[in-house]
């Protein structure tokens, strides 16, 4: 049976599929971006961009500051954030919301557990890296960025100001991948809810960088095919699009997600998942063929 689909909102899906120069996926302090939200609609307008989503982990506050920030300027910003989710046919699957409703309840209900999940989440992994001899402490976390999030990232940062550490990404290849804090799992939102929820908002659910499902070393011939089932599964959950151009699809395969799209009457949009300026990270292995 062919899988009907009927976007969410048609008006915002124009808007994000218009011509103009845009960027739907950024990051600020609210989460694991460096910059404020006031400094990334400055820096993306004076680039010459008219449209731009914050899209931070889990949370809408930076959203909110951008579009109130943006208000009297030449730069449209658009409700957004980037939840996690699970499913048990991809990993770590992030979707993104657009122009979603943040007084909806169920919206703010669902971000207040996931704020309570990731403080147990923290305060666990603080007590594991302890006794892993690393000392820090919940004042260290808090001067990171005044606690506005708290995450992996930000226990990276600590260890690195303290000299235990060379760099963020040492820590994900090293102190993250011990056995004892793998165990430490993420509580989300099924990919299911996910779509639901900002469906319930008012609101487009996209997928976010196909690409990055990816397992490493995977064949790319049996990615294809498994990027394919995955990307049917979401279209049964009722996903309004997909992020084709992100810096982990190559033009090749961008323009496969994009006839994707087309042929599914899939919404299609493009963002630099900008963090910081001095965040290198490695996309080549979802590039190579």
């Amino acid at each position: 049976m062919p899988i009907e689909h009927k976007l969410a909102n048609e008006e915002l899906a124009e808007l994000l599929q218009s011509d103009v120069k845009k960027d739907l996926h950024l990051h600020t302090y609210y989460s694991d971006g460096a910059l404020s939200p006031e400094e990334v609609t400055d820096r993306w307008a004076s680039e010459g961009y008219k449209l731009i989503a914050v899209t931070d982990h889990d949370g809408i506050e930076g959203s909110l500051v951008a579009l109130e920030y943006a208000a009297d300027k030449d730069i449209t910003v658009v409700p957004g954030i980037e939840f996690d989710s699970v499913d048990p046919l991809g990993r770590d699957l992030h979707i993104l919301g657009y122009g979603f409703d943040p007084e909806c309840p169920e919206l703010k209900e669902a971000l207040d557990g996931i704020l309570l999940e990731r403080a147990a989440r923290n305060d666990t992994m603080l007590a594991e890296l302890n006794k892993m001899g690393y000392s820090i402490t919940l004042d260290d976390i808090m001067k990171v960025n005044d606690g506005r999030f708290i995450g992996k990232p930000t226990f990276a940062t600590v260890m690195v100001r303290k000299g235990y550490l060379a760099s963020n990404q040492e820590a994900f290849n090293t102190v993250f991948r011990e056995p004892s804090m793998r165990r430490i799992r993420k509580k989300t939102l099924s990919s299911e809810e996910v779509v639901d929820l900002i469906h319930k908002a008012g609101g487009l659910a996209v997928m976010a960088h196909p690409m990055e499902q990816r397992h490493l070393d995977e064949p790319y011939n049996l990615f294809r095919e498994r990027l394919r089932i995955i990307l049917e599964r979401m279209r049964e959950y009722g996903i309004d699009g997909i992020e084709c151009w992100h810096p982990s699809a190559d033009d090749v395969q961008a323009e496969a997600l994009r006839e994707y799209a087309v042929k599914h009457g899939l919404v299609i949009t493009r963002g630099s998942d900008f963090h910081s300026d001095h965040l290198n990270r490695d996309f080549s292995r979802y590039h190579r063929p």
